[in-house]
This record gives structure tokens, sequence and C-alpha cells, in this order.
């Protein structure tokens, strides 16, 4: 098995970075195993990496991915994200959601609107190193069987421009990276125009990105569609019935 690969991808926009970040786990990735969510089995299989993604234009158009299959459902997991629609679900679909955890993070029988409290201390000083907001209780999540993926976010105000980092501890690459990234890039934005500045490049760590044994057979699909259709204006596409919440600069 070997150790994990520390993997890199950059590019200035969204589905770039993400196309490129499935290539190149599927290309240098190792033969490994996690912990199942299936009740029914312990273990799955997985096409494993470690990966930093930094996308230097987040908001850019296009911002969506033809070879995404959650293209259509990509709106409802923004509301999901930064309106909390599903929050109704917790306890009895979900263990969380990450609006609960970033908007209303409970600790003590206290809601805590840790964006909120974000946005004030970059409003205070736009340099700070501890605009920051987290998921993760510990006091809890060890023994829940769908603890957070996301781990943490941080902020910072850079020459004009709010930049984001988000920390991840696993992360489903094919299915589910595309549109954490693309609800947590409106979120980011939502920030920046609280604080009136411009939005600047958006970083994703995740320690365990990867593809799960049962979806190779669609990844090589994926692969081969990306050799095959050339022109990348066709691959990505210009959804920008998407953005509902704010309109593209481009």
């Amino acid at each position: 098995m070997g150790k994990i690969p520390q993997l890199v991808v950059r590019g200035d926009l969204l589905p770039e970075v993400w196309e490129a970040s499935i290539t190149t786990l599927w290309n240098e990735g190792i033969d490994s195993s996690k912990e199942s969510y299936k009740v029914e089995e312990k273990r799955d299989t997985i096409k494993e990496a470690s990966m930093l993604m930094v996308v230097r234009t987040p908001f850019e158009q296009p911002m969506v991915h033809i070879g995404y299959e959650g293209i259509m459902n990509l709106n409802e997991y923004v509301d999901d994200v930064i309106k909390g629609t599903k929050d109704y679900l917790i306890g009895s679909v979900y263990d969380y959601t990450y609006h609960k955890q970033l908007f209303e993070f409970e600790i003590e029988q206290t809601q805590i609107d840790q964006i909120e409290h974000l946005i004030g201390k970059l409003k205070e000083a736009s340099f700070s190193n501890r605009a920051q907001a987290t998921t993760w209780m510990p006091w809890k999540h060890y023994d829940v069987d769908g603890p957070p993926c996301l781990q943490r976010i941080w902020c910072k105000v850079i020459g004009g421009e709010l930049e984001m980092h988000t920390h991840w501890r696993s992360r489903d690459a094919y299915h589910a990276a595309f549109a954490n990234m693309f609800a947590f890039i409106h979120l980011q934005k939502l920030i920046a125009d609280k604080l009136r500045v411009k939005i600047g490049q958006y970083v994703d760590h995740s320690d365990s990105y990867h593809i799960y044994g049962q979806h190779f057979d669609s990844v090589k699909k994926f692969l081969t569609a990306r050799e095959t259709i050339k022109d990348k204006e066709t691959r990505w596409v210009n959804k920008s019935f998407l953005n509902r919440y704010v309109q593209s600069e481009t």
C-alpha cells in the first residue's frame, strides 16, 4: 500500500481544478480502504491520496463541469449549506449539516453563529489569522455513524480579496467534492460581499481524497470522455442559472 501520496493541483477555474484532481488521484493514488457508511459492511475499497486544490479565480465562469453527475442538484446543495434547508432532517436522516455546524453550532445549550463571528473578526482586523469556523465536536462525533467531513474553514483578506481555505478529513472525490467546492465558493462570495471585498483564491485540502471501488468504472468513463472531448468549453459549462445568490463577475 505504501504511504499516502501528497498531491497538489492548481488552476484558474473550479471545473478545471476538480477535473485535474480526479485525473491526478486516479493516476497517482494508492489502493486503500476506509470505514464504510453501509451498515452491512465494515470496509470500503478506495483509491486514496491527500489532495491540495488551489482555485485562483473561483467565481469566474464557467463554474460547472458537465461530467459531475449531480449537476442539477447544485442549487439545492448550496441552499442546504447557506440557508439550512435540510437542518430539519438532523436526527432522522443526517447526523449533522454544515449549515447547522457553521451557523448554529451548539454547545452547552447555546448556539454560536461562527460565520458571523468570522466576519466580525475580519471587520476588526482583515489581516487576522484567527478568522475560522470549525465543525468537529470531540464529545460527540467519535460515536456517530456519519461525522462531518469538513473540519475547518479559515479566511483572511489579502490585497483586498477574501481568501478561503477549507480542510477536510475525508472526501468522496468523484461524487461529493465538486458540490462541496461549488457551495463553499458561494459561501466565500457571501462573506466577501459582507466585508465589501473581492473574492480571492479558494484553497481546499483533504487528508483522504478518495474514489470508491464501486465508482471505478464511472471514473474510467469520465477520464475517457476527458480524452475524447478535447474542447474544454464543451466539458466546462457556463450554468449561470445555478448562481442564484450572486451574479458572475465575468
